[in-house]
């Protein structure tokens, strides 16, 4: 529900990419809520400002985003990498192409995401620890240092085996010639 009372308050609109997009930032904001005995002056609902614009629908290699506005979960890649406990179908691992961890293509294909500001939270900044990782470093991380780079990270919502199940789906990377 937390998009839905995003989008009622006024914080932004609901994109076609199924995220709430916001002027200034895009959808690279988190949402939080606060229950409280307190009276707000509320803006209203955001206009959507989306037009004619299917960037992330074109760009959706699993064709989870179908339509404007509407996800099909279990098509997400998202879904496929994080949620999803059982093996990948089969259908979608063609299109994992090298996301081992969630997926961002609806939202690194907005034009909304193109003017939101870089972070200044050095938490949330990738760290060297993980940037620049070759295909090998991946196929042979072990269960300690996967309890080491991601001690206090949302990847462990996967959990190691989830992980390594997607690693297996990597495409290495062959130098062009």
């Amino acid at each position: 529900m937390d998009k839905a009372w995003a989008t009622r308050s006024g914080l932004g609109w609901l994109g076609k990419n199924t995220n709430v997009l916001r002027k200034g930032m895009g959808s690279w904001f988190f949402i939080g809520e606060m229950i409280v005995d307190a009276t707000f002056n509320y803006d209203g609902p955001a206009a959507d400002h989306c037009g004619s614009c299917t960037r992330c629908i074109d760009a959706c290699p699993t064709d989870a985003l179908y339509e404007p506005y509407k996800l099909d979960a279990a098509k997400c890649i998202s879904y496929l990498t994080i949620e999803l406990r059982d093996a990948i179908p089969v259908q979608f691992r063609e299109n994992m192409d090298s996301w081992m961890f969630g997926c961002d293509i609806c939202q690194d294909v907005c034009p909304w995401n193109r003017r939101a500001p870089d972070t200044h939270i050095d938490r949330l900044k990738p760290t060297g620890e993980l940037t620049g990782r070759t295909y090998d470093f991946w196929e042979e991380l072990n269960l300690d240092l996967y309890r080491e780079l991601f001690r206090r990270s949302a990847v462990k919502r996967t959990k190691f085996e989830g992980l390594k199940r997607n690693i297996s789906f990597l495409k290495p990377k062959t130098p062009d010639l």
